[in-house]
């Protein structure tokens, strides 16, 4: 149970698996971490579940299937919250079995990544003969906008999660609280290993693998045309006009 975690939770919402891993350490600190939609989430499942210091709870909707191949004494199962989820609803989730709030933690981590390649990587995907095929019987508009070109689809589709811009993930109340550190996705394989560095496990650590790595055969900045550029812009305009990422010049 989440209330026996007296001393740290280890919060981790992954993408690619839908849910959330715990974990409890013996350094006095309590740590999440948020992972917001196409930013690595395969990849960063697998770092953390391999190198966190036991015990683990991983928690979404298929953690039964998620957790086989670890030892059970180190990651344990656990449901209740959806994919995708942002701090405020990791907060809620977690504020139902233990009572914490924002302030008993001392270190929040989301992984954002520069608008234009969130984009463009969400168009790729759902490009993909198997998400299409799974996507069109919930989303066939979102199939449709993917076969179309990459403009109509920057200004129709929405974001990865219906509604959610990436700043919605980690925002409080319209602001970054103090205790919020983002990672760039640009900066991952380098910048995860040494934010998780306390609550790592002993021995040797697990590399930083490089899951569902995407190949396209369009370079993005063919498609980056001056009116696009702005339709991300007013789409994500506070990732850019709180100099998180930088809109291209051209």
């Amino acid at each position: 149970s989440l209330t026996d975690l007296v001393e740290v939770i280890l919060v981790v919402f992954v993408s690619g698996i839908n849910g959330t891993q715990f974990s409890r350490h013996d350094i006095g600190a309590d740590f999440i971490f948020i992972h917001i939609g196409k930013t690595g989430g395969m990849s960063c499942s697998e770092y953390l579940l391999n190198n966190l210091k036991p015990p683990v709870f991983n928690c979404h909707v298929d953690a039964l299937k998620e957790v086989v191949p670890y030892d059970p004494k180190d990651v344990t199962p656990l449901t209740g919250i959806g994919r995708h989820s942002t701090l405020a609803e990791a907060l809620r989730f977690i504020g139902k079995e233990n009572g914490k709030t924002l302030a008993d933690f001392d270190k929040v981590i989301a992984v954002v990544r520069h608008p234009y390649s969130i984009e463009y990587s969400y168009y790729q995907h759902l490009r993909k003969p198997q998400i299409k095929e799974r996507r069109r019987k919930r989303s066939p508009h979102l199939v449709d906008l993917a076969e179309g070109d990459f403009k109509t689809f920057v200004e129709h589709a929405g974001y990865h999660r219906d509604g959610a811009s990436q700043d919605s993930f980690f925002l409080i109340d319209g602001e970054i609280p103090k205790n919020v550190e983002l990672l760039k996705f640009e900066e991952l394989a380098t910048a995860l290993p040494i934010a998780i560095a306390p609550f790592r496990k002993a021995g040797p650590e697990h590399p930083f693998p490089h899951r569902n790595k995407s190949k396209y055969q369009t370079e993005l900045s063919k498609l980056l045309t001056p009116e696009v550029e702005e339709l991300i812009y007013q789409k994500h305009r506070f990732m850019f006009d709180n100099d998180i990422y930088q809109r291209d010049a051209k």
